[in-house]
């Protein structure tokens, strides 16, 4: 394949920051995007925000109790196990032992989007990419304005990018809207050009397959 001389494909992730599927669907599409650079198809990725659990209280709530509540604690478990063996053949290291809250992601999402206006698809991809690492490996509530602020700080973002993300909430919440006008209602999934690419998360090659694909038909 020559190599590509047109601007990056735009590939719009829609996901929630404590799903993980999104967390392994991010591990998979680095590797696809590596392999993808390497055949001249360049990506500019932009993550847009849902919420799987939209009424969550500001705060969060005890993650057993919550995950009982809504799944039942057995198949809670059962989810769980599918997650950390998935993770494991791509990079997602699932710590479910070291979580005690499910947060609320509003706050997250809009630093997310913070990220994106003022630093592009490589600020917000550090950023988010360190949320997962955060919820999924270290166990931190990522609903936490502390939590939040040394995210960012370490993303290389601001002292007040946590204060300013604030005034994201509307934006957060019309993208939401327009996400589910589009007819998605589960996440991670994936659009090129407005139009839904994938419903879910895939393979490597599945990712390298259906991007390139895209790539072809918008040239």
């Amino acid at each position: 394949m020559n190599k590509q001389e047109d601007k990056p494909l735009h590939l719009q992730v829609v996901a929630d920051l404590i799903c993980p599927w999104c967390f392994i669907g991010k591990r998979s599409l680095d590797r696809a995007l590596v392999v993808l650079a390497r055949d001249g198809i360049a990506v500019d990725v932009e993550w847009l925000p849902y919420q799987l659990n939209p009424t969550m209280p500001a705060s969060g709530m005890d993650r057993k109790q919550f995950r009982t509540q809504r799944f039942g604690w057995e198949n809670a478990l059962a989810m769980d196990a599918r997650a950390v063996e998935a993770g494991r053949h791509v990079g997602a290291d699932f710590r479910y032992d070291l979580q005690s809250r499910t947060p609320n992601t509003l706050a997250a999402h809009g630093l997310s989007r913070l990220a994106w206006d003022e630093g592009g698809a490589s600020l917000q991809d550090r950023l988010v990419d360190r949320l997962f690492a955060a919820y999924f490996t270290h166990g931190e509530d990522i609903g936490s304005s502390d939590v939040l602020g040394r995210i960012a700080a370490d993303s290389g973002m601001p002292h007040d990018a946590v204060m300013r993300a604030r005034s994201y909430d509307a934006v957060v919440s019309r993208l939401e809207s327009k996400s589910r006008v589009l007819g998605i209602n589960g996440v991670p999934s994936y659009l090129v050009d407005g139009h839904l690419l994938l419903n879910g998360s895939t393979s490597v090659d599945g990712y390298v397959s259906a991007i390139t694909d895209a790539a072809m038909r918008l040239r």
